[in-house]
This record gives structure tokens, C-alpha cells and sequence, in this order.
């Protein structure tokens, strides 16, 4: 994503952003006049902090008070405002010492992970136990659940077995489904399904399958089918952490923080989405597309361990230091894939 912002107001939202981030109160031109070297006065402040208000990327919780970031402007200054600096030495020493004792013992090295983690984000701290891109497809079923649901059924070498459901617009005959299978099944079969995620385009390009948009329903369900789920425990720790924010003096954010940990499988779905993909993801508010989730981001990143990868993430509110937790898991995601 490209700001379109001018750089007057990209400064200005970053130091609208950066200073709600510290102190969780609504940001008033004056504090961005007086804390940040911006040279412009304050009514230059105050109109340019109106016109982001007025853009989506600022908003204020009541008439007389000062600015906070909506959605909007977390993301424009994650994509665009916000520079990610190295670790301090200190916490590059803690985290390596960590490492260097658990070689070997990945169950106990990904709940210190965690823990450190939650300590160093401010956040709940989320790791995922990596499971094998090395493993084989065996065979594919296909099954019409309704007019416009198909149940994939892929079974493993190993034994295991995926399944989604999926949404599909097209109406097929019984025959195309047969045929669909055998496609499926000549083309992937005896593949990783790391192979299969890399290369899937163009082994069913051209075939009834591409035609009828099952290559796509495949990479768009990629999360749930291509990866072995057999063995990724999850672990997680700093929900008492959390709960001590400003954020959650409310009884309601709570009660929804409480049952949001308490969904693994609304966690694994949304921070799971891209882990074969190594490179950070963020979500925030709405852009989860769960209602529990508006409060809060999604920080993750896969990270390989061998022939294996896994997930780790940071659950926080919003008002998340986004370039340190990026640094702390771009330098942990490094180091666990040198020592697997």
C-alpha cells in the first residue's frame, strides 16, 4: 500500500499514532506541537489533524477531545509511516540465551517463546508447533455437500487426512465431478504439499479444473488443506499482561478477550491464514472479519524448523508497538530456522 497522504500529514499521523501508542490517551494538536519537531504551528497541526479526521484516518471518542488512529490509520502507518529498528542488545542476549538452552526440546522451546514473546509485545504471546511440508499426497476425493458446497477430502501418505468445505458458484454434473478427481488426483498425487501450493497454477492450467475454478477454491483454502495439521500444538501466554492495559477497565472487553483465547480455532484461523509464507502479517480491527477481533491486531509469521513450519504471533490491542514487535519476531523467526 501506497500513502496517498501528503508528507505534512503522513508526519502528523505518524506522531498522532506513535504518541497514542505510549500513553493510550486521545491525541490534542498542542501535545503534537509541543512533543514532536514537526516546524508548523498548531493551528497547522489542528487543521491537517481535522482533515485526516475527515480522510478516516483519525477519529475522536468525544466532541472536545483529542485524536485517535481508526483502522485506517493503523494500517496506513504500518504499510508506509512506521520504521522498524534492530533490537536493543540486552534482548537480542535474552532471547539467543533462551534458544541456545532449549536445542532440541521444541514443546519446551515454544512455551518459553511464547512467554517471551507476550513479555517483549506487551501482548499475548501465540506459537504454533510446526508440522511437515514434506508430506505426501496420497488422494482426492471430491463431495457435493449442496447446490453450492464441495467437501475436499485429501488424504496423506501419512495417514492423515485435510477437509474443508468450500463455497463454489458453479452447478457440476456427477460425471464432471468423477472427471474433476481423476484430474486432481493424476496431476497432485504423490506430491508435498509444499509442492502442491508452489506449483498447483500450472499443473491444472489449461484442464477442467482451472475451467471450473477448482484451482483457486484449492489455493484459497490453502491455509486448511495444504499444511499437515497433525502436530502444530498451540501455546500461548500473557493474557493476565493484557488484561492490565487501559483498554480493558471495561468489563466487556474482558469478558471478549477471555473468550477469544479461549477459541483456538479462531485463533489458528486467523493467524494461521498465511504461515506458509514467512513474511509478517498484520490484521487489525475489522480487518479480521470477526466480530471479537475489532479490538484488537494480529501480528504473525511463519518459521521454518527443519523440513517443518510453524506459526508465531502477537495478539494485543490495537495500540500495539508495531515496529518493535515486528523487530522482536523477524529476530526470533531468524534464529529458530538456524538451529532447526
Amino acid at each position: 500500500m501506497t500513502s496517498l497522504l501528503s508528507e505534512r500529514e503522513s508526519d502528523i499521523l505518524s506522531a498522532t499514532i506513535r504518541d497514542y501508542i505510549q500513553t493510550a490517551q486521545p491525541v490534542a494538536s498542542r501535545r503534537v506541537r509541543d512533543r514532536y519537531d514537526l516546524h508548523v504551528s498548531a493551528a497547522t497541526i489542528r487543521n491537517t489533524m481535522a482533515e485526516l479526521e475527515r480522510l478516516g484516518y483519525l477519529t475522536h471518542p468525544h466532541t472536545s477531545s483529542g485524536k485517535v488512529p481508526t483502522d485506517k490509520g493503523y494500517r496506513t502507518y504500518v504499510d508506509d509511516l512506521m520504521i522498524v529498528a534492530g533490537l536493543h542488545t540486552e534482548i537480542v542476549a535474552r532471547i539467543t540465551q533462551n534458544l541456545e538452552q532449549l536445542t532440541g526440546d521444541i514443546d519446551k522451546l515454544l512455551r518459553i517463546l511464547a512467554h517471551i514473546i507476550s513479555r517483549l509485545s506487551g501482548g499475548v504471546g501465540i506459537t504454533i508447533a510446526p508440522v511437515n511440508l514434506k508430506a505426501r499426497l496420497s488422494s482426492v476425493r471430491l463431495v457435493p455437500v449442496s447446490h453450492h458446497r464441495l467437501l475436499f477430502v485429501l488424504e496423506l501418505h501419512s495417514g492423515s487426512v485435510q477437509t474443508v468445505v468450500a463455497e463454489w458458484k458453479l452447478s457440476v454434473k456427477e460425471t464432471q465431478l468423477v472427471l474433476l478427481e481423476e484430474i486432481l488426483n493424476e496431476r497432485l498425487s504423490d506430491l508435498t504439499l509444499e509442492e502442491i501450493q508452489a506449483t498447483i497454477g500450472q499443473r491444472l492450467e489449461g484442464t477442467l479444473a482451472d475451467e471450473l475454478g477448482i484451482t483457486a477454491l484449492i489455493l484459497d483454502h490453502s491455509a486448511d488443506l495444504l499444511m499437515d495439521r497433525g502436530q502444530g500444538d498451540l501455546y500461548l501466554f500473557g493474557l493476565q499482561q493484557v488484561l492490565k492495559s487501559p483498554e480493558f477497565g471495561d468489563q466487556t472487553n474482558i469478558a471478549t478477550l477471555l473468550s477469544l483465547v479461549e477459541n483456538e480455532d479462531m485463533l489458528r484461523a486467523v493467524i494461521c491464514r498465511d504461515n506458509l509464507d514467512p513474511e509478517l502479517t498484520v490484521m487489525i480491527g475489522h480487518e479480521h472479519g470477526e466480530e471479537q477481533l475489532e479490538r484488537f491486531a494480529t501480528i504473525s509469521c511463519g518459521y521454518f524448523y527443519g523440513d517443518s513450519i510453524g506459526t508465531m504471533a502477537v495478539l494485543a490491542p490495537k495500540r500495539v508497538n508495531y515496529p518493535h514487535v515486528f523487530a522482536v519476531l523477524e529476530f526470533i523467526r531468524k534464529s529458530i530456522s538456524e538451529i532447526g
